[in-house]
């Protein structure tokens, strides 16, 4: 039974892929810098370690023919984690003798002037120029991603929000279902880009939750100048030909939080 390391595994798209991969039949070890938790999926191996510091890689990598790598940090320690800590694991993972090396990434992240995404495609170059036989898949924004940063409209009286940014979520379990199916072809460099079935502003995206919540707010547009502003206007981390995502963004919410369920 093949082994297999997913680092991020507590998070958003962790869990779904420690879930998908176990019904599989594969073997899973989570990588987190948490500790064990007292419950857990019956099977999966966990593995306390740090990116940042390279703290517990030595074990967690041992035995372990592919890697999943889905540990990021958008908000905080950015480089240390995703670039710095791409390095730290590719270099146990050359020692160990890791044969696959499958990394998640961000559409756009190029043509976008914004540090979060600089790191992750230095973290890209930091993939393939390992020695590390790899894969990348860049997937859209996910769901649970833009319900999070639309949050605040359910405790304020209204919101200001780029309305004309655009977005084409998808969600985890989609991606997760993608990754799994990578594993089992083996590094195959760059993938196609994944993106959701649907293209839309912030502002509709965030009517559609705000009325799947049964809630009224005025939104007002915040404008954000620049190339940042004008990168996001244009959909740059869109890819509309590229809509493998089947959930769709009003599908999810009604799903999450539909008040006539």
């Amino acid at each position: 039974m093949t082994r297999i390391l997913v680092t991020g595994g507590a998070g958003v798209l962790g869990r779904q892929l420690v879930t998908k991969l176990s019904q599989a039949g594969y073997a899973v070890r989570v990588m987190s810098r948490r500790s064990q938790p007292a419950t857990r999926r019956p099977g999966v191996e966990w593995a306390q370690a740090d990116l940042a510091t390279g703290q517990g890689l030595v074990e967690a990598v041992s035995g372990v023919p592919v890697i999943l790598h889905a540990a990021t940090s958008p908000f905080k320690r950015t480089r240390q984690i995703d670039v710095d800590g791409t390095d730290r694991i590719l270099e146990q993972s050359r020692s160990a003798g890791v044969s696959h090396f499958i990394y998640v990434s961000i559409v756009g992240i190029e043509r976008i002037p914004f540090p979060y995404y600089r790191h992750k495609l230095a973290a890209e170059a930091v993939v393939t120029g390992a020695g590390v036989p790899w894969s990348i898949l860049r997937a859209t924004q996910f769901h649970d991603l833009l319900d999070g940063f639309l949050q605040p409209l359910a405790r304020l009286p209204f919101g200001f929000l780029p309305t004309d940014f655009q977005f084409q979520p998808i969600d985890a379990s989609e991606v997760a279902d993608r990754l799994v199916e990578c594993v089992a072809a083996g590094p195959s460099g760059r993938l196609t880009d994944m993106g959701g079935p649907e293209v839309h502003r912030l502002g509709d995206l965030a009517r559609v939750w705000l009325a799947a919540r049964g809630l009224k707010r005025p939104i007002i547009r915040l404008p954000i100048p620049g190339k940042l502003g004008h990168a996001f206007r244009n959909g740059y981390v869109t890819c509309p030909q590229h809509r493998q995502g089947k959930l769709t963004w009003t599908e999810w919410v009604q799903r999450k939080y539909g008040v006539n369920r």
